[in-house]
């Protein structure tokens, strides 16, 4: 009972203390405690539970002792811009960019910092409009700069700045192509954007997926002192000059691996309306566009299917722009033809690091050869046996399947990838060009896997292709079809269609000798689980059910409030520490029966303002120093007229005349007898004198303005306003924590 006495005595203490913590009330800190909650868990609680519900011990399967790597595949972030939602109005589009990006932001944090992955790949669709946007060209030279490239050969006396002709010679006729030149699509909608544009949108994607407190938030990556590095033997060897570098050093952990190069076709457009400028931009900030590595004693296999599609394409089944477009798509297919001499060349480099003696450089023989011959192939040791590793290929476009392919329970929407093209986009590759890919690819090595990525939502399914296998290393010559295993990896953003985004994650272990054979002894080396990341639309619309609660309680708060009676006991003196009132002489007095007192006196005083009911012939006013004279039976009274000053003091009661009589007869016959007490204003009858004594705000008589007492509020007004104090009370906290919480994270 003490503890809660004096729980009760610190709460009147501290509202009185503090005057403002009186308008909170258990409604609103219940409302206040929910909000607190909800916005905590859709802020923080949901997205770290999603992520760590993925660890990697809770679904590998690998041996005891295996130590795998592993790599997390993110597709489609495709960073919301003008061309997303070009209809979507200011503030929404502005809102819809913001709240993506920190959507996406949050989530790769915590996959790092949570999931803490080797190597991150990119499958593409790192933008929405980068191919729309202007690219810039180099600025025009006149004079002596000018003729100093053309006497140097670099510019023609007729060639602009920065110009690329390809001229070819199509069914007999000359056509001249201006590599350098952008054409703005969509009948030049999007022509007033340029390199500013997509430079802005490159900064984001940095902010977003580069910075280090994104890559790394676990540890603080500081750059150490810079060290010498030498020249790498074999290029010394080969003629290189013995020269020392400097190189810095990053504390703080592990360094990730991150690939980005993968392209799009929201990043360079599709087939026939890819552009050289776009895809010279991509690569110039990315890498190329085709490129093989190892990871993990694996060969990644980063194909341009975008660009290749230009000489297969749904919408040309003719191919009959495949020659005048083959700037478009010959890189690609250039690649695809030597990738049986860079692949091995590759894995040798990544096994020098395990086997430093076992694959020793390709040296140039002693004798007379074609320049580009020995430039491509040097031909000492060429009987060598090249190394090789499971194969994975990774294209952005996935490869073509029969129409309705079931693409697994994990899908979102439907049941398979729609076989669909249109302006910049096809759902899938021909069947043409998918078989040519799985037949070339499967000559450098055995193919284990296919990642891609373009629809935004989930699908896994098995491909068959008649490929030549490899046995123990060897490629067999009579083909066999062979199933590989394909997963479209899911958006990672929230604005793409998709309520549950996702990526990939992939964990390899394959320990291999020094030919690249397994020797790890388990039925595959990759093993894969889709996480999926919190549904951002669900929170928001949580939010605005919360809201609609939320302002239906204040509501019938307000309206219960405003029936209820005021309660005295509510009422603290220094909540009327403004009123004039407080100061004022008291206007009542107590009696103890409903006899009135004789002559109108209290306790032996006459009552200035008002005299008794038989005297009242002529009523005057009173001053603070008038008396009231009584003679015989004619009551004539005298009065004195108070002058303006004489408001400032207070009102003194007059001594009766005859209040002996009065006050000796009312004092014997109560003499001995106390009844309840009954309180009576002596003004409810007046009209005039009821405000003699009063503040100057309830003076009849003074000169201020009569209409300064305000009519008390209405049951309506009143019931807004504590819903608006309601709403008030509880969205300030609310907002500053999902203020809060938003701005860090």
């Amino acid at each position: 009972m003490n503890a809660q006495n004096f729980f009760v005595q610190f709460c009147r203490f501290t509202a009185r203390r503090y005057p403002f913590l009186r308008r909170f009330s258990v409604t609103t800190l219940a409302l206040i405690l929910v909000w607190t909650i909800a916005i905590y868990t859709g802020e923080r609680s949901t997205f770290a539970s999603h992520i760590t519900s993925c660890h990697w011990e809770n679904w590998e399967e690998w041996p005891q002792d295996a130590a795998p790597h592993r790599l997390v595949f993110v597709s489609d972030p495709q960073l919301v811009d003008p061309h997303t939602y070009p209809g979507r109005p200011w503030p929404l589009s502005s809102l819809t960019e913001f709240f993506t990006d920190k959507y996406m932001a949050r989530n790769f944090r915590l996959i790092n910092r949570e999931l803490d992955p080797d190597s991150i790949v990119f499958l593409g669709d790192l933008f929405d409009g980068g191919r729309e946007w202007k690219t810039s060209r180099a600025r025009e030279l006149k004079g002596a700069p000018r003729q100093e490239l053309i006497d140097l050969g670099i510019l023609r006396e007729n060639q602009k700045e920065g110009e690329r002709v390809n001229v070819k010679t199509i069914d007999g006729q000359k056509v001249t192509t201006d590599l350098r030149e952008f054409i703005s699509g969509e009948q030049g909608r999007w022509k007033e954007y340029g390199t500013s544009q997509w430079t802005s949108e490159y900064n984001r994607f940095g902010k977003i997926f580069f910075a280090p407190e994104q890559l790394y938030p676990r540890a603080d990556r500081a750059i150490t002192a810079a060290r010498d590095v030498p020249m790498d033997p074999v290029a010394i060897e080969n003629g290189a000059k013995s020269a020392q570098w400097k190189e810095y050093d990053i504390a703080g952990g592990k360094q990730r691996k991150i690939k980005t190069n993968l392209p799009g076709n929201h990043d360079l457009g599709f087939g026939t309306r890819v552009q050289i400028p776009v895809r010279d931009r991509f690569e110039a900030h990315y890498g190329d566009t085709n490129t093989v590595y190892v990871i993990a004693n694996h060969t990644f296999i980063s194909l341009d299917t975008p660009s290749l599609s230009a000489a297969d394409e749904m919408t040309d089944p003719e191919h009959k722009q495949q020659a005048r477009l083959e700037h478009v798509w010959q890189p690609a297919n250039d690649f695809l033809n030597k990738l049986d001499a860079a692949g091995p060349k590759v894995v040798a480099e990544a096994l020098k690091e395990y086997f430093p003696n076992a694959h020793p450089p390709q040296g140039f023989s002693h004798e007379v050869v074609d320049p580009k011959e020995a430039s491509r192939r040097p031909n000492a040791d060429k009987h060598n046996a090249k190394p090789r590793l499971p194969l994975v290929l990774l294209t952005h476009v996935p490869l073509f399947r029969p129409d309705g392919d079931h693409c697994g329970s994990q899908r979102e929407r439907g049941r398979a990838i729609p076989i669909s093209h249109g302006y910049q986009y096809q759902n899938v590759l021909t069947p043409g060009l998918s078989s040519t890919i799985a037949r070339k690819i499967s000559e450098t090595g055995d193919l284990v896997h296919v990642f891609s990525g373009d629809d935004h939502d989930y699908c896994d399914l098995v491909h068959r292709f008649n490929v030549k296998p490899w046995i123990n290393g060897k490629i067999q010559d009579k083909p066999v079809m062979k199933a590989i295993r394909e997963i479209t990896v899911k958006s990672f953003s929230w604005a793409m269609g998709v309520r549950r985004p996702g990526f990939q994650l992939v964990s390899m272990w394959n320990p291999v000798d020094a030919q690249g054979m397994s020797i790890g002894g388990t039925p595959t080396t990759i093993q894969t689980h889709l996480c999926l990341l919190p549904d951002q639309l669900s929170i928001f619309i949580k939010y605005g059910l919360l809201l609609g609660v939320t302002l239906v309680v204040l509501i019938v708060r307000g309206i219960a409030l405003s029936l209820r009676k005021p309660d005295a006991a509510d009422l603290d003196e220094d909540d009327f520490a403004g009123e004039p009132d407080r100061f004022s002489l008291p206007r009542t007095y107590s009696y103890h029966d409903d006899r009135p007192l004789p002559n109108g006196r209290v306790s032996g005083y006459s009552s200035p303002n008002k005299l008794p009911s038989n005297e009242a012939k002529g009523r005057q006013r009173a001053s603070s120093t008038s008396t009231s004279h009584h003679v015989g039976n004619d009551h004539q009274h005298l009065s004195v007229q108070r002058s303006y000053n004489a408001r400032t003091r207070s009102v003194s009661p007059a001594v009766s005349l005859n209040g002996a009589s009065g006050l000796g007869g009312y004092g014997i016959d109560k003499a001995g007898y106390m009844s309840n007490p009954r309180w009576h204003d002596p003004d409810q009858d007046s009209d005039e004198e009821s405000h003699v004594g009063s503040h100057y705000g309830d003076d009849s008589q003074a000169k201020h303005d009569k209409g300064f007492r305000t009519k008390p509020p209405s049951k309506a007004r009143r019931a807004l306003n504590s819903f608006l104090e309601g709403l008030l009370i509880v969205s300030l906290p609310a907002g500053l924590l999902y203020g809060f919480l938003i701005k860090n994270g």
